[in-house]
């Protein structure tokens, strides 16, 4: 357990409102957030501490033992953080993708970049063993990027699937756990509909909105979701600790090429492509059978240029909090060794 003072937590929530505003981002891995700003295995490793006794120690409220035995205020603070971003980051996040979706995403696209590089620095390949699993991350990551999603269902189970699924975001650097609810047909239920519901339910218990009407379905949705999200946690948090114990460099490649492979999901330049089975005589038989098709910008274009230069920023960004927190770490080490 790392030692940590009141300014330390601080930015801890911040990095953690991160992660959860970056997984609610389709192509965006919360964990991959966690990553790079540094709380990533701390993160994996206390996740891996919980089980039964846990539970009952938070019965009793012996908040101290639960610090200290399972680095209970580091977890509070990350979830705390995580639930602020579903109700304030993401909705500054939503007016930016109001007035630019190209240049957020050109942004994300640089950090996620830059993510990248920085991954790769700090994990050289050893042997063709670790080669094998990068190229098996990258075709899964690859695969995921093509995948057409499936209609919304809104049937419990299939919810509390959804929840232990899409928490690979979290988990797994390079895995967006909002694109994966996509594929799964649930994003806009999920975390759009069923959120606002609960905003609702909040303003309305408080007396602020007095016309509006409470939707328990999409509540109960809400509940369950979030009832397979923490189990998911408790069980991925597991298994990949595992791993990462284990087979650190192999999981460290798989990692990189899921990152890679994930790229093409957030690319942002895209248009929609218009296809007819009756032949190309006529427009009217046309009909659109994808919005996906990526392309390369035209650099004349003035918004274009724009991206390019979110892209550059959002890459020299996380290329600087890397470069500062390592120097924050060396200095930290050079002063314990004197």
């Amino acid at each position: 357990m790392q030692q940590r003072n009141k300014s330390d937590y601080l930015i801890l929530l911040v990095k953690s409102i991160l992660m959860g505003t970056a997984n609610k981002l389709p192509g965006v891995s919360g964990g991959l957030v966690a990553l790079i700003t540094g709380f990533y295995h701390e993160m994996i490793l206390t996740l891996k501490k919980i089980n039964f006794k846990t539970f009952q120690l938070v019965i009793k409220g012996d908040f101290k033992k639960l610090n200290s035995n399972y680095n209970m205020l580091f977890l509070v603070i990350i979830l705390s953080g995580i639930i602020i971003s579903y109700f304030t980051t993401s909705k500054i996040l939503d007016f930016f993708f109001s007035v630019s979706e190209l240049n957020v995403w050109s942004f994300f696209f640089g950090m996620i970049i830059a993510s990248l590089v920085i991954l790769v620095r700090n994990n050289k390949i050893n042997n063709s063993k670790e080669f094998i699993f990068l190229i098996i991350g990258l075709l899964f990551g690859l695969i995921l990027s093509v995948s057409k999603p499936i209609p919304e269902n809104q049937n419990l189970m299939f919810i509390f699937f959804c929840g232990m699924i899409s928490i690979c975001g979290m988990i797994i650097p390079g895995i967006s756990g909002s694109f994966l609810l996509i594929l799964l047909g649930n994003y806009k239920l999920l975390l759009v509909d069923s959120v606002d519901a609960l905003i609702d339910f909040i303003l309305i218990i408080l007396g602020i909105n007095n016309e509006g009407e409470i939707n328990f379905q999409l509540i109960k949705i809400l509940l369950v979701f979030s009832i397979g999200s923490i189990l998911g946690l408790i069980v991925l948090s597991n298994i990949l600790s595992f791993f990462i114990n284990r087979y650190r460099n192999i999981t460290n490649q798989l990692i990189i090429g899921f990152v890679s492979g994930s790229l093409f999901i957030i690319w942002p330049w895209n248009k929609v492509i218009l296809e007819s089975s009756k032949g190309f005589d006529k427009l009217s038989n046309f009909e659109v059978i994808s919005s996906d098709l990526r392309y390369l910008p035209d650099l004349n274009i003035t918004s274009n240029i724009i991206a390019l230069t979110c892209i550059i920023s959002g890459f020299i960004i996380v290329l600087y909090i890397e470069n500062y927190a390592s120097r924050k770490k060396n200095i930290r080490l050079n002063r314990k060794e004197h």
